[in-house]
């Protein structure tokens, strides 16, 4: 199988990378977090501002993954598996609306059956989650499972189908300070960088908006 090598971004708190060996997580392309910051971070869906911010979370983290497919998930012509929620480093299996998982059992029947795949899923399927994001049609969820990740190049073996460097990250409140505003206020800090969150092009102007403070920092 081919190796694929691309970036994906992690929204997590300022000392969240120190603390965790990376693995047992879920990440996104940029339309994929910027949905679920504005949407589950720094606003609670249509219940306005959420402040203090949910889990702390300040920074968007970039890292450049390789991945590649084992044997098993070529030989049904797929590059990546089923995208489960990972929550403290638990495996939730598929998880849709109203938190309702399949658990465990469904992430451990996968594995064996494929090995520890990467898994993916397009915000354009609604499946499993999140459904109708029709503000940021192009998201894409991913999840990692620590037993698969290896270093350098991915062999594909069941133990080795991802790896990954890193490469950088932003805050949100250096993206917060290019639209001020008073639309979303929290500790003494307002913003208009997340207003009309339910329409497509304000948001992807966040998603352009992030990729370029990214590209001029790095």
């Amino acid at each position: 199988a081919p190796v694929n090598e691309f970036y994906m971004y992690r929204a997590a708190a300022a000392d969240t990378l120190s603390q965790y060996p990376l693995g047992q997580v879920n990440m996104g392309n940029m339309d994929g977090v910027i949905w679920y910051l504005m949407n589950e971070i720094v606003t609670n869906y249509t219940q306005g501002p959420r402040c203090p911010r949910r889990f702390d979370i300040s920074r968007i983290h970039r890292f450049k993954i390789k991945t590649r497919a084992t044997r098993e998930m070529e030989a049904v012509n797929m590059s990546w598996g089923a995208r489960y929620a990972y929550d403290q480093g638990m495996c939730m299996g598929r998880c849709f609306q109203d938190n309702m998982c399949t658990g465990a059992a469904d992430c451990a029947t996968q594995y064996d059956k494929y090995g520890f795949v990467p898994g993916c899923n397009n915000f354009e399927s609604d499946y499993p989650f999140p459904v109708d994001a029709n503000s940021a049609p192009s998201g894409v969820w991913y999840s990692l499972p620590l037993e698969g990740r290896c270093d350098g190049e991915p062999t594909g073996a069941k133990d080795c189908t991802w790896s990954y460097e890193y490469a950088g990250h932003i805050t949100l409140a250096s993206l917060e300070d290019l639209a001020p505003g008073d639309d979303n206020c929290c500790d003494g800090r307002c913003s208009d960088f997340w207003r009309d969150q339910w329409d497509p092009l304000v948001t992807s102007w966040r998603v352009d908006t992030a990729m370029w403070m990214f590209q001029s920092k790095y």
